[in-house]
């Protein structure tokens, strides 16, 4: 069996352009920038040809305005699923991007974080995404699915489609802003 996955990464947003992370609990909410909001339509206008099944969605507000785009342009209804949040950023939330980076400046670093940071690690963000996943298996086989997420939590799902392991996909492919990327599951 397969699912054909749509992989979107949410427009850029007020946060991204201020290099601030943020990720649940949401202490400040960022909207999309006109620019995110042009991304996300583009996006939704080629996913309009698709003819997908159901739209998926992180609850983070940025997600949310991309994913409304998306359904606009489908006449899909969004699904918000609680485990395609962004990754979580414990003492790092609400903070510039360089903190994280100064302490975990190569991202297989994340892999197994220093417990007091409180940071998501990438092995626990694969437990919540392979739930996700065994969902997806049980209600979408042959369907075709639109995931609106975030930068991480995508790049591990997307390690998690082509059986990369946590670190292989931390270096590897990751999504730009506002893009969409097909991947076929087959399992």
């Amino acid at each position: 069996m397969e699912i054909t996955f749509y992989l979107v990464r949410h427009g850029e947003a007020e946060n991204n352009i201020r290099s601030i992370l943020n990720s649940s609990p949401e202490i400040e909410k960022y909207s999309l920038t006109p620019r995110g909001r042009e991304q996300a339509a583009e996006t939704a206008k080629f996913l309009s040809g698709v003819d997908a099944d159901v739209i998926f969605s992180s609850p983070l507000r940025r997600t949310q305005e991309t994913s409304e785009i998306i359904a606009s342009a489908t006449g899909l209804q969004v699904k918000f699923d609680e485990r395609l949040r962004e990754a979580g950023f414990g003492v790092f939330n609400e903070k510039a991007q360089r903190e994280l980076l100064k302490k975990y400046p190569d991202a297989e670093e994340r892999i197994s974080p220093d417990p007091a940071d409180g940071i998501e690690s990438f092995i626990d963000m694969r437990g919540r995404l392979k739930s996700f996943l065994d969902d997806m298996r049980e209600k979408y086989a042959g369907k075709k699915v639109i995931v609106v997420s975030h930068g991480d939590p995508l790049e591990q799902l997307h390690g998690i489609l082509t059986n990369e392991a946590p670190g292989r996909s931390a270096t590897g492919w990751y999504p730009k802003k506002g893009s969409c990327t097909e991947v076929v599951w087959e399992y």
